[in-house]
């Protein structure tokens, strides 16, 4: 049984490396067969997979107007909202891991800007009142991340940042 899972990890791994969608799982499009929670897992595991690919694939091209890259508003803007998106990929971690639990995982509504595309013509009070709300809502992620990174390295300057 257990090459049978291997094979089905590999192939679901290998399908995700290419970018095709795997075969379906046991059970899905109305079969009477139980999902497989270790199929399932794979599956939904390959969108990290195709995610991070990419994304590296995204960094490779060149921006469609070099200029854009002049204008700070721009840059603090694809920033802010870079890490807005990453603090769902914190959250994520560090609620797994158990070091924030409770209500304080719950993330409330973002608000909209967080789902806008990047833009050169925000203000800076604007993009000041956008990182302070960032920053409350990064806290006690951030905090605890760095807290275990400091423990499991013995480093106490583990997120400092200069």
């Amino acid at each position: 049984m257990s090459t049978k899972l291997a094979t089905i990890a590999l192939t679901a791994l290998a399908f995700a490396a290419c970018g095709e969608k795997a075969p379906a799982a046991s059970g899905a499009s109305g079969s009477k067969e139980p999902l497989d929670p270790f199929v399932v897992s794979i599956d939904a595991q390959r969108w990290g997979v195709i995610v991070d690919r990419a994304m590296e694939g995204a960094k490779e091209a060149p921006y469609a107007d070099d200029k854009v890259l002049e204008n700070q508003l721009f840059n603090a803007d694809v920033a802010l909202k870079s890490a807005a998106a990453n603090l769902v990929q914190l959250r994520n971690e560090v609620c797994a891991k158990g070091l924030v639990t409770g209500e304080a995982c719950t993330l409330k509504d973002f608000p909209a800007w967080t789902r806008e595309p990047p833009s050169a013509t925000t203000s800076v009070e604007e993009i000041e009142k956008r990182s302070h709300w960032l920053s409350s809502q990064l806290d006690p992620f951030t905090h605890a991340g760095c807290e275990a990174g400091k423990k499991a390295t013995n480093n106490e300057q583990f997120c400092s940042v200069e």
